[in-house]
């Protein structure tokens, strides 16, 4: 069950890639018949297992205007951040039909501790994205996580100097 499960992330992952803006992107991977059914039949029968989070990226800026990177994190952080910069946690995830969770949340630590928690809600058939921001007061180590319930599902560090 578990290959099946990174088998369905990983076709979930190439399904919701985004197409670069240039004109020189290579074209995606074309998923296998054996992997459209597998996302098929969770996309209709996974209900009661939970959405797939197949993005969790460290975000300096995402883009809010209308067009081809709305609700894209176009900026994501790539080194140290400055001090009192906001952060967002954005997320992506797959959601089963007929699916709706409100037992996510993000959880922003430095140095191993608590600083905010946020919640999550997460909807809507197929792709789904969210984020959550905060604002890093403390030179550091950062670290973003994504919680389901007690379950982590995903980690992304941030040094702010």
């Amino acid at each position: 069950m578990h290959k099946t499960f990174q088998t369905l992330v990983s076709f979930l992952v190439i399904l919701s890639a985004n197409y670069s803006l240039a004109q020189d992107a290579p074209a995606p991977a074309v998923p296998t018949a054996a992997e459209i059914k597998k996302v098929l039949d969770y996309q209709d029968n996974g209900k009661d297992v939970g959405p797939v989070l197949l993005d969790l990226v460290a975000c300096n800026k995402v883009d809010q205007a209308k067009g081809p990177t709305q609700f894209h994190c176009i900026e994501p952080v790539s080194g140290p951040v400055k001090k009192n910069s906001v952060v967002s946690a954005w997320l992506q995830f797959f959601c089963p039909k007929d699916g709706k969770y409100e037992d996510i949340t993000v959880q922003y630590l430095f140095d191993g501790q608590i600083r905010n928690t946020y919640d999550v809600s997460v909807a809507s058939l197929g792709r789904t994205r969210t984020w959550k921001s905060s604002t890093l007061g403390k030179s550091g180590k950062w670290t973003i996580k994504v919680l389901r319930g007690s379950a982590e599902l995903a980690t992304a560090n941030v040094t702010v100097e």
